[in-house]
């Protein structure tokens, strides 16, 4: 709670001194017990505020090389929790061909520069790994709530360590004519994280089709294709004004991993890792129905094997709730 008092805080300072409007906020909730599971990426949240940025010739928070073709300026600010397990929650000592016990809690800023066709996306994170995340009473604390079975390997847990990383991404949208009402969009995308937490490359396409699909860049989970729903322009939810829009959504990419901290353990201590894979895919199926400002979307992603001794897939599921402050 007291990390999200300070999130608050910084918008409130932020507000104070520069000409920003709300343009959308997000809750997410992420789990694998939509796939039965309780292990890997287990848990994850995050709340994000979404503002417009009118003050587009203020070159210190524009993206170098981006002025040719952005017409609307965003900035995001955030603040994501995330729990990684093994898969034998009731051993105490170490699991040496598993992965380790993780906790990561970190804050964002995001600058978003986009047009009908393009969207580039900068985003820094600050934050810390590690038993100061607290992920471990957390988990704890949902598990008592929930009567569920209780994680006995915290104790080893990767060490306390700062997060710093760089994430970079931009994507394309291509649109189709409605057909008997239905609308479609095409939006791939390509990216890169560089910092002490992860090292990795990605690219990959969302595809949505439905009924007033938003005049938006698409929407994946936490660590999936990037913020929530930035619009081409200033206040814009759908092609054609109405009070609702429902759309289903496919998508699917691959990473290059060069670093993980969750896999390949503390970056500058000794810690318990496991051998990673290079590469790894994801598909993931989902929709969206929004109503009036009210914005509500189920997402089912499904990770390749993304260690030797892992299991071959893993599967969470992420329910987004947002609210949207353009008008109609």
């Amino acid at each position: 709670m007291k990390y999200l008092l300070i999130l608050l805080l910084m918008v409130q300072l932020s507000a104070n001194k520069v000409d920003w409007e709300f343009e959308r906020i997000n809750y997410y909730f992420e789990n694998d017990l939509f796939g039965k599971t309780d292990s890997a990426y287990s848990d994850g949240s995050r709340f994000s505020l979404l503002l417009y940025r009118p003050d587009g010739a203020n070159e210190w928070l524009n993206i170098p090389f981006t002025e040719g073709f952005d017409s609307a300026h965003f900035i995001s600010l955030s603040l994501t929790q995330q729990i990684f397990t093994p898969t034998n929650l009731m051993q105490s000592t170490l699991t040496e061909k598993d992965r380790p016990y993780a906790g990561w809690l970190y804050m964002e800023m995001g600058l978003h520069q986009s047009s009908t066709q393009h969207l580039d996306s900068l985003s820094l994170q600050v934050g810390i790994v590690g038993p100061a995340s607290g992920m471990e009473q957390l988990q704890e604390f949902v598990h008592k709530a929930t009567n569920s079975t209780l994680a006995q390997g915290w104790d080893n847990q990767l060490s306390n360590e700062l997060g710093l990383q760089l994430n970079y991404q931009h994507k394309w949208r291509f649109i189709s004519a409605p057909v008997w009402g239905v609308g479609s969009s095409i939006i791939p995308y390509v990216g890169g994280e560089f910092g002490n937490i992860a090292i990795k490359a990605n690219a990959g396409t969302i595809a949505r089709v439905g009924w007033n699909v938003p005049q938006d860049f698409g929407s994946t989970s936490i660590d999936e294709g990037g913020e929530n729903g930035i619009p081409v322009r200033r206040k814009c939810l759908v092609e054609t004004p109405s009070v609702w829009s429902f759309n289903f959504q496919f998508s699917g990419g691959g990473t290059v991993v060069v670093r993980d901290i969750f896999l390949d353990g503390n970056t500058f201590t000794q810690s318990h890792s496991v051998e990673k894979k290079l590469f790894k895919a994801y598909g993931a199926y989902g929709f969206s129905g929004r109503y009036e400002n009210f914005n509500f979307e189920y997402i089912r992603t499904f990770h390749t094997q993304q260690f030797e001794q892992g299991s071959r897939h893993h599967n969470i599921g992420s329910i987004i709730l947002s609210y949207l402050f353009s008008s109609l």
